[in-house]
C-alpha cells in the first residue's frame, strides 16, 4: 500500500484473506490488533479508500475514537443518547456518533457500489451491551460487506466475537524500518533530534509525524520534552514536572510521553513505578483531572 511502511508480512496477509474471502464470496471481519498508533487505522482507512473510491461517502461507515476530544473515553453504544448525537473535533467540525444499532441498519440497506465498508475504531471501547448487540451481526454476515475493526487486546474483546473474526496482529517498527521512514519523508534533522524522535515516538511513524508538526508549530516544544525527560531522572521540582505536563497535555503529547516513560521502566524491570504510571492511566480513563491522576499516582510517590 503506498505510503505506508513496515508490517510487510501481515499487509500480505490481510491482502490474501481479502482475496480469498472474496473469490469464495464469503463475508469479511477482520481485526488488527497491536499498540496504538502503529497505523492500524491508517492502513484501514487507505484500503477503504482504495476500494471505494468515489463511493467512499456512500459506502463507508467509520466508527471514529473521539476519546481525545472528549477528554474521556468513548464508548460505542448499543444507541447513543440524543445528548451525545454529535461531537465537536475541530472549529466547524463535527462527528456524527455512531451506535451499533444505526451500523446494524446501514449494513442491511443497499450499497451505492458493490459493496459496504465498515471501520470500527478500538473495537474494545464496546459496551458490553453493544458487543452482544454487535455479535448479531457477526453471526448472519451479508455478503460484500466488510467488517474491518482495531483493537489494543484481544483479551478485551468478546471470545464469541473473536472467534467469528480473522485476527492479524501488528507490530511496532523495526529500527531500520523507522530509519527508511524517516529518511524518506524528512531531511536534514540533527542526529540527536531524530534518535529523541525515534523514541518518543515508540516506532510509530504516525507519532512521529505528530510530534514533528508540533515542534515546527511551537519552537520551544523539543526543548521543554528535554527538560521533561532530565527531571524525571530526579526526585523532587513536581511544581514544575506537573507544569510541563500540562503543557504536554495542551499539545495532545501527554499520553505519548507516558507511554514511553512505561516502556523504559518495563525495560529497567522498574515494576514499581511501571505499576504506578499505569495508575495514572486508569485514573484519567475515570474522568480524573491530570493533575490529580499525576498526584494520586506518582507524586506522591517522592514525598
Amino acid at each position: 500500500m503506498k505510503g505506508f511502511v513496515g508490517n510487510e508480512v501481515q499487509r500480505e496477509q490481510f491482502n490474501n484473506y481479502i482475496q480469498h474471502n472474496q473469490a469464495e464470496n464469503k463475508p469479511i471481519f477482520l481485526i488488527l490488533i497491536g499498540q496504538e498508533w502503529i497505523g492500524k487505522t491508517t492502513f484501514l482507512r487507505n484500503f477503504a479508500e482504495e476500494n471505494l473510491w468515489e463511493y467512499v461517502r456512500t459506502d463507508l461507515f467509520r466508527m471514529r475514537d473521539c476519546t481525545k476530544y472528549l477528554w474521556k473515553n468513548h464508548s460505542i453504544q448499543v444507541e447513543t443518547p440524543d445528548k451525545q448525537k454529535t461531537i465537536e473535533i475541530a472549529e466547524n467540525e463535527i462527528y456524527d456518533n455512531k451506535w451499533i444499532r444505526e451500523l446494524n441498519s446501514w449494513l442491511q440497506q443497499s450499497s451505492v457500489s458493490w459493496r459496504k465498508i465498515v471501520i470500527i475504531e478500538n473495537l474494545q471501547r464496546m459496551t458490553n451491551s453493544a458487543m452482544n448487540a454487535f455479535l448479531k451481526t457477526c453471526e448472519e454476515p451479508l455478503s460484500n460487506r466488510y467488517i474491518l475493526a482495531t483493537a489494543e487486546h484481544e483479551s478485551w474483546i468478546l471470545p464469541t466475537i473473536l472467534s467469528r473474526a480473522m485476527v492479524i496482529k501488528f507490530s511496532a517498527l523495526s529500527d531500520a524500518e523507522m530509519k527508511e521512514y524517516v529518511d524518506e519523508n524528512y531531511q536534514n534533522i540533527p542526529a540527536e533530534e531524530e534518535k529523541l524522535l525515534i523514541k518518543l515516538s515508540m516506532w510509530s511513524p504516525w507519532t512521529f509525524s505528530t510530534i514533528k508538526e508540533q515542534i515546527q508549530e511551537d519552537a520551544e516544544l523539543l526543548t521543554n520534552i528535554k527538560n521533561l525527560l532530565s527531571l524525571m531522572k530526579i526526585k523532587g521540582k513536581w511544581t514544575k514536572k506537573v507544569q510541563l505536563f500540562k503543557y504536554l497535555d495542551e499539545k495532545w503529547l501527554f499520553e505519548i510521553f507516558q507511554n514511553v516513560l512505561i516502556k523504559e521502566f518495563m525495560e529497567e524491570w522498574n515494576t514499581h513505578w511501571v505499576d504506578a504510571w499505569i495508575r495514572v492511566k486508569q485514573l484519567i480513563a475515570s474522568n480524573v483531572s491530570l493533575e490529580n491522576a499525576l498526584w494520586n499516582g506518582v507524586l506522591e510517590m517522592e514525598e
